[in-house]
């Protein structure tokens, strides 16, 4: 049976956990208790033998059942419906929501239900702890309706259901009539072992408080324009992806290849300062308050200047090493599957604007001051002023060689921008040392015009003295660095249009070659097309006054969302399907970020060099 297309997952999140189903009800990715933790579900990345949890139809003649799928309301829980020869049934998975306290139980709830006629609905369970390594021991347990206990090592998971049948080799099975109007309800629950077995959850009071919980959260949402539901699905999206802890995953899965066959498989279960900094810029400026704030409460505690990592752990701490996983075989036959990333260890300049442009962004927008955060502030600009002369491994993690990437270096730039603005603002700093960020933040701004630019093809390039483009450089515009009606902005961006096009509007990240040795991240082979640049690329059209483009580029992109509105890292326009880890928060981000400057880029102003866009009301 071939591999299910990326983009036929349906995510499920709560802010804590993720799992991925495929539209014939089979869980191929779970990761219990938290997003870093080791898969139980793997098959996504191997074989069904690898962890898979199916809950549908269990037989049928001639066709399969159709099948249908949508998210319920403004949530992240998934309803999938079959209609059957005999009848329909509907399964609707969940993610359980926080509760008052903030505490999101470390267990996935499905319901079944037989709307009308009579179906009969399978359970198949082949749990594999581990990425699918560990083929655990199944016992029933307990008295009055015992429960079944799966046991491998320090993991134990509970299933509350109806009775199965245990086979062996570490799987169980049921197969039952339902009739119309009866529910049945699944719960998979992990512990530690040797920990208290964890109380029975009723599943349909875990679905309707999960629905309250979601539909509250996104009516705080203040954009009401132009596809908005595209935009508000993309905001769940990365409400999902975020931590309760307060930082958030780039993507809740490893070693999705782009593209096929590749080797650029990577681990994107942690949280990279650079993406979530991004992420809640989005969910600032659509009306939400409380992650931008948890986030820089995070980046307080955890952060520091002095030694800023590229990416860190959920909790603050090191990211593990990275390690291949033989036993499995990929998705689509894709080498190396990877856990834990060694882009930890990099130097990556950029950072430090990233995170100063967060944190000034939501000082302008009115938050309240915080001591620690100036204070953070203050040491990213010192910190970017003592590096902005030494190479970097870039935003693309690059394991080539270190380059002064004039991305990088405009990023260093934002950093002392955001810094001498804010500071100033709150006295938080003394005025010799503004004035010196400001002069160095002109040096580098001068160096990047001077050396980063081409004159003769009137655009930027992707390092000092360099000749190929990157699209990172469209962010030239994003954050002030130069006015959007500057010519070298125009032509920039009328360059990345041309020479990074891979087809259908989409764009490459950068050029890359057959041979490691060509390519400026010391990886050999291509990659598909980069699906938040292209989004990045409608933004930055409408923000130079091009608003038909890039009207029509954000349809173009929107049409390669899922039929559930999600996006992975990247696309190949060749093939027509998604590429990369899934869903991938840089995407969303980018397609919020478009939708908002097309929408108010005509009455956008100029503030202190920055482009400044505010929301339209109605």
């Amino acid at each position: 049976m071939p591999d299910p297309l990326i983009e036929e997952h349906a995510f499920l999140g709560n802010s804590r956990a993720a799992a991925l189903t495929r539209p014939d009800g089979t869980m191929t990715w779970l990761c219990l208790p938290g997003f870093e933790s080791p898969a139980v579900f793997a098959s996504l990345l191997g074989t069904p033998s690898n962890g898979s949890w199916r809950l549908g139809p269990a037989t049928y003649t001639n066709a399969p059942p159709e099948s249908r799928r949508r998210y319920v309301g403004d949530t992240l829980a998934v309803e999938h419906a079959w209609d059957t020869e005999s009848g329909v049934l509907e399964v609707t998975d969940v993610l359980p929501a926080p509760d008052a306290t903030g505490y999101a139980p470390p267990v996935v709830v499905r319901i079944a239900t037989c709307r009308s006629g009579m179906v009969r609905l399978a359970s198949e369970f082949r749990p594999r702890p581990d990425y699918g390594s560990l083929t655990p021991s199944l016992q029933y347990v307990g008295h009055g309706t015992p429960r079944l206990r799966v046991t491998a090592g320090s993991d134990t998971y509970w299933l509350d259901a109806p009775r199965h049948s245990v086979n062996l080799g570490g799987s169980a099975s049921c197969d039952m009539p339902l009739k119309a109007g009866q529910s049945l309800v699944f719960a998979l629950t992990w512990t530690r072992t040797g920990s208290p077995a964890p109380a029975p959850l009723t599943g349909t009071t875990a679905l309707e408080e999960t629905k309250r919980y979601w539909t509250r959260w996104a009516s705080a949402c203040t954009y009401d324009g132009p596809h908005r539901d595209a935009v508000l699905r993309s905001a769940l999206t990365l409400k999902g992806l975020c931590d309760l802890g307060g930082a958030a995953v780039a993507a809740p899965t490893t070693s999705l290849p782009a593209p096929i066959g590749g080797v650029r498989n990577w681990d994107y279960r942690y949280t990279w300062p650079r993406d979530t900094a991004w992420m809640m810029q989005s969910l600032l400026v659509l009306g939400f308050i409380e992650e931008p704030t948890a986030y820089r409460n995070w980046l307080t505690a955890h952060v520091d200047p002095d030694d800023l990592k590229p990416l860190y752990g959920l909790g603050g701490g090191p990211v593990p090493a990275e390690e291949d996983l033989p036993h499995l075989r990929g998705y689509r036959s894709s080498t190396p599957v990877r856990v834990g990333n060694a882009a930890a260890g990099q130097h990556q300049l950029d950072v430090y604007g990233e995170l100063a442009d967060l944190l000034a962004q939501m000082d302008d927008a009115g938050i309240s001051p915080c001591p620690d955060a100036d204070h953070l502030l203050l040491g990213l600009a010192l910190k970017a002023e003592e590096l902005w002369e030494k190479p970097d491994d870039g935003m693309w993690e690059s394991r080539g060689t270190p380059r002064r990437y004039v991305s990088s270096l405009v990023w260093a730039w934002v950093a002392l921008d955001r810094a001498v603005r804010v500071l100033g603002r709150h006295g938080a700093a003394d005025q010799e040392t503004l004035l010196r960020l400001a002069a160095t933040a002109e040096t580098i701004h001068a160096e990047v015009c001077a050396r980063g630019y081409d004159q003769g093809r009137n655009t930027f390039t992707q390092y000092l003295d360099g000749h190929d483009l990157d699209a990172s450089l469209l962010h030239i515009v994003r954050v002030g660095f130069l006015p959007p009606d500057d010519k070298r902005v125009i032509g920039t961006v009328e360059a990345i249009e041309r020479e990074l096009a891979a087809g259908g509007g989409m764009l490459q990240r950068y050029p890359t070659r057959a041979d490691a040795a060509d390519n400026v991240d010391g990886l050999s082979g291509h990659e598909g097309a980069f699906l938040a640049t292209a989004f990045w690329m409608a933004e930055a059209l409408a923000l130079i006054g091009r608003n038909t483009d890039a009207r029509d580029l954000f349809d173009r992109l929107l049409a390669v969302r899922s039929d559930l509105g999600l996006l992975a890292e990247q696309y190949d326009p060749i093939e027509g399907t998604q590429l990369g880890n899934y869903p991938q928060g840089l995407s969303h981000d980018g397609l919020i970020r478009a939708a908002l400057a097309i929408v108010t880029a005509s009455t956008a102003t100029v503030v202190d060099g920055e482009l400044v866009l505010a929301v339209a009301e109605g």
